[in-house]
């Protein structure tokens, strides 16, 4: 790895978004200032969903799942019988919601619905930060650390439209390409042109010499960077997100205007979750009631070399990874935004030390960051309801929690059977269409240990819900993830080019069809 390679870790403030009218003006955007001065702790934050300013109090009904929520966190002995009081009080409205969709679109108030909420509102025009194509690595990398991104846009040319990304993920990828930890035969298949340079490319790169982003860039299959107007709404981003397309571009009628992550979109919804009321039965909702989350999870073993978790990313298409012990207990988590802790000469030994010294080197370091100690809340349960699990979420700026059975706790019933839920089941068999049967979970407990590894929850999982809550049946969360091991041509600028809604819809369609 160069030495050109700098961790810079400063965090310069966030400029205010655009202002907004109506509404939406009252609305928190993730970088609005009053939230900013609101410094919540983390125990706040997995407890409710942020409280509405004084001025806007007079719009907002009392959110009593999540005041049902801040009790069980705050509370866990008593949990389990204010957890069956909470199911008598709301099963009906529940069962009804649940179970039709695009129930609750509207409320009773006559406020806009998140759904309704234009791209407009959230775009964070200080925040939008292009780069050439022709920089290099280094200067790519230090560009996302000093403006505290995880992308950026990668431009051919001012204000070229068919723009690639550059994240974390393809500094991973470089990282392994210095070290010679990419497959030959997968190297000289990517999709770069002028293909004779790619021998050179590699070559430069693997003797410490500075390469141009657009060749890294290429390392991976990524899908198209679809771009969306100012004037569509969440509901047809939830769709594209929900799909597993980690973020997408907004713009006005000539250019690109903002770029929309699924993480700031989740931090958006739960910051403005008590203005949204027809997210209130679903924020109270377990996680096994809502059936979402899988079991097809990928861990490593914590006394594994980090350099084998970090190839395993690579190898697998995916952003993070959960660290256990030979008995499947979670020990932690390892994500491809870590590979910035690796990123310097000096650092290059931790590679070769274990998954489990790594997680603990990167809570000491965060703890020291911080000025105070850290500690891992990377895993909610089945009976986590899906309030905690956003709460934490963003918390931990993370894109998926993992699912652990609490220690003491025997595996999990499928409800009607008594088969335990084993690493080839699904979570899809956790929830009933009998909703008396639900309640089949013991409460989570805020215990030292986490627990057994038994799923994962993603950002995508929940984006994917509330897509299908609108009606759009056909959103699946594996979609993009498949998309991107099929072919690498998702990463040419030939199918940005194409990359419209009408594009991905059919692409969907076809994958469907296969």
């Amino acid at each position: 790895m160069s030495n050109n390679l700098n961790n810079n870790n400063s965090n310069p403030p966030i400029a205010p978004g655009p202002n907004q009218v109506g509404y939406t003006s009252s609305l928190r955007s993730p970088a609005s200032p009053a939230l900013r001065a609101r410094q919540a702790s983390i125990v706040e934050l997995l407890s409710t969903p942020p409280p509405i300013e004084p001025s806007d109090a007079s719009i907002d009904n009392t959110l009593n799942l999540s005041r049902t929520a801040s009790n069980l966190s705050r509370n866990p002995s008593s949990s389990s019988q204010t957890s069956s009081m909470f199911a008598q009080q709301h099963q009906q409205q529940q069962h009804q919601q649940l179970s039709t969709p695009g129930a609750g679109s509207s409320n009773s108030s006559g406020l806009m619905d998140w759904q309704n909420i234009e791209l407009s509102a959230l775009v964070e025009e200080n925040k939008l930060i292009f780069i050439n194509e022709n920089i290099s690595v280094e200067e790519a990398f230090d560009t996302l650390v000093k403006n505290n991104l995880t992308s950026l846009p990668v431009e051919k040319y001012r204000n070229d439209l068919d723009c690639l990304t550059f994240d974390y993920a393809d500094l991973n990828s470089y990282l392994l390409l210095v070290l010679n930890r990419i497959r030959s035969e997968r190297l000289l298949s990517i999709n770069y042109e002028p293909r004779e340079e790619i021998p050179d490319l590699i070559q430069k790169a693997q003797k410490g010499e500075q390469v141009p982003v657009k060749f890294v860039i290429q390392l991976i299959n990524k899908n198209p960077f679809i771009k969306l107007h100012e004037s569509e709404t969440l509901s047809t981003v939830v769709e594209i997100l929900g799909n597993g397309v980690h973020r997408i571009a907004i713009m006005n009628d000539t250019q690109i205007t903002g770029i929309l992550s699924q993480r700031r979109l989740i931090k958006y919804l739960w910051d403005n979750a008590r203005k949204f009321h027809s997210l209130d039965p679903l924020l109270g909702a377990s996680l096994a009631q809502l059936n979402i989350g899988s079991t097809n999870v990928v861990s490593i073993y914590g006394d594994q070399l980090l350099i084998e978790a970090l190839s395993k990313m690579h190898e697998l298409m995916i952003s993070s990874m959960a660290v256990v012990d030979k008995h499947h207990n979670l020990l932690g988590n390892i994500s491809v935004t870590d590979v910035k802790h690796v990123s310097k000469s000096s650092q290059s030994p931790l590679l070769y030390k274990s998954c489990l010294h790594f997680v603990s080197y990167i809570l000491n370091l965060k703890g020291l960051e911080n000025g105070k100690d850290s500690f891992p809340i990377f895993h909610v349960t089945p009976n986590s309801s899906l309030s905690r699990t956003m709460a934490k979420l963003v918390a931990t700026k993370s894109h998926r929690l993992w699912i652990v059975n609490p220690v003491g706790v025997e595996d999990p019933i499928i409800a009607g059977s008594s088969i335990p839920l084993s690493p080839s089941s699904s979570l899809n068999g956790i929830s009933s269409s009998n909703n008396s049967n639900l309640s089949i979970f013991t409460p989570e407990k805020d215990m030292g240990r986490p627990g057994k590894l038994i799923g994962v929850v993603s950002i995508t999982d929940i984006l994917s819900l509330l897509a299908r809550r609108l009606g759009k049946s056909h959103v699946d969360p594996s979609t993009a993830r498949k998309q991107r091991r099929r072919s690498s041509s998702s990463s040419s600028r030939s199918v940005a080019s194409r990359s419209s809604l009408e594009q991905f819809r059919k692409s969907v369609s076809d994958a469907s069809d296969r």
